[in-house]
């Protein structure tokens, strides 16, 4: 998965949407994981944001499970129009 430096996310394309999801790590240590999803269509654009649950050991199982997470939520969406 590509880092985009600036804002500390992590971007995927997935089915002409983007996510990003922005890991985070808790006072104790464990770490957890938003999203958000990126519409851009021909007739409208919107943005979805989520806290995805969970707590995990690293950084990288809270961006995978956030990124499936994400990727569930644009497949459940459907196409965009």
């Amino acid at each position: 998965m590509p880092q985009c430096e600036l804002a500390n996310t992590t971007e995927a394309s997935h089915h002409g949407r983007w996510s990003q999801v922005r890991p985070s790590q808790r006072p104790d240590g464990a770490w957890e994981c938003a999203y958000t999803i990126l519409e851009i269509g021909p007739t409208r654009s919107s943005s979805i944001k989520r806290h995805h649950g969970g707590s995990f050991a690293t950084r990288e199982e809270a961006e995978a499970s956030a990124l499936d997470a994400a990727q569930a939520e644009i497949d459940a969406r459907g196409p965009l129009t």
